[in-house]
């Protein structure tokens, strides 16, 4: 199953999500020790300085702070009014503390949402790092070099997010393309024979139903969903006269019809693409079972794909409840104690677990597609 999600992508998604939460962590710290900072100049401000004092505070203070406006201050005033050039020095630290707290704040409030997004390479995102790397300017007014610094830093971070969503718009674009082809090819197999009608389409919405009720990721759980609607392709190599046979097959007749599945993994074998990787995966297996007597292959166990053995669920139980040129429905009940029957030996023992968990939802979907 995780051979068809790109693992490297996943990884990497994993891998922001955590650093982002790390910022998180650290920078409440940075804010809780800048607010000290901003505290500490206030405490400069009015502490009482006797006249001995304020001459050598008033040295190591401007000297150590390094604020431009400090010394500026310094410059115009020199040695008079030591007291006044101390004051405004601590009111200086209390806004210069202030600042970055909130500038800290508002880089914290940026990661937390790409922590919650499970895209967090949006324009959106790139915009936020835009206006907080204006706001940064701000820094300037006290230290120009670390102003700028920031200023850069976090422009580069909305030209790297800016860039990631592009990435992902075109991401999206191929997604949606491959959809398009794949909702297409099944149409087109589902009109090879007008007794299929609304296969596909049940097929693929309890593919999805026993995907969630196994807890497969939401993503994974609409790929299969997708994929399945592809596990007859195969069928398309097969003559309109068999398929369409309104009675039993013969011996050599089935002998044909299995092998759609393989016919369905040859037409889909040089397809690029997550999902067509997996719809080829269940062409392939959906008519395996886990004793092994299924076909083309006679696969068995954990050798099949879950992908697979939902969609071989969820293609038999479909086939007993809808009429077909030599027989008629199944009654739903029946139909349900057959598929349980087969529970470790036609039928993976999971899915069928799901499939039981699963079924009122799994009826409700068959009687709003039913022919």
């Amino acid at each position: 199953m995780k051979a068809v999600v790109d693992e490297n992508m996943e990884e990497s998604y994993k891998r922001i999500i955590k650093i982002s939460r790390i910022i998180q962590y650290t920078t409440a710290v940075a804010m809780a020790l800048f607010g000290l900072f901003a505290l500490g100049g206030i405490g400069i401000a009015v502490y009482p300085y006797d006249a001995e004092m304020i001459v050598s505070f008033h040295r190591s203070l401007i000297d150590s702070v390094n604020l431009l406006p400090s010394d500026l201050i310094r410059s115009f005033m020199g040695e008079d009014h030591l007291r006044l050039q101390v004051i405004l020095t601590g009111v200086f630290i209390f806004l210069f503390g202030i600042l970055l707290v909130y500038l800290i704040h508002e880089y914290r409030k940026i990661f937390k949402k790409i922590t919650s997004s499970r895209s967090p390479f949006t324009r959106e995102t790139s915009g936020d790092f835009r206006k907080l790397s204006n706001k940064a300017l701000l820094i300037c007014l006290f230290s120009t070099l670390l102003g700028l610094a920031l200023f850069l830093l976090l422009r580069l971070f909305a030209y790297i997010f800016e860039y990631g969503a592009y990435l992902q718009d075109k991401a999206d674009e191929t997604s949606r393309i491959q959809e398009e082809m794949i909702m297409s090819l099944a149409e087109i197999t589902e009109n090879k024979s007008e007794q299929t009608g609304k296969h596909v389409r049940r097929v693929a919405e309890y593919s999805l139903l026993m995907a969630e009720e196994m807890g497969i990721d939401e993503d994974e759980a609409k790929m299969i969903r997708l994929a399945s609607t592809m596990h007859d392709i195969g069928k398309l190599l097969i003559p309109d006269s068999i398929l369409e046979k309104p009675a039993r097959l013969t011996d050599e007749e089935f002998a044909v019809i299995k092998k759609h599945p393989g016919y369905g993994g040859d037409l889909l074998n040089n397809v690029e693409g997550d999902v067509m990787r997996m719809a080829r995966t269940v062409a392939l297996e959906h008519h395996e079972r886990p004793d092994g007597r299924g076909y083309p292959e006679g696969k068995k166990g954990n050798s099949l794909s879950i992908e697979g053995r939902i969609v071989a669920v969820a293609d038999v139980y479909d086939a007993l409840t809808s009429n077909r040129s030599y027989k008629k429905a199944w009654d739903e009940k029946d139909a349900y104690e057959e598929i349980v029957k087969g529970r470790g030996t036609q039928f993976d023992e999971g899915v069928i677990d799901a499939f039981i968990k699963a079924y009122p939802k799994i009826n409700a979907v068959r009687e709003k597609l039913q022919e």
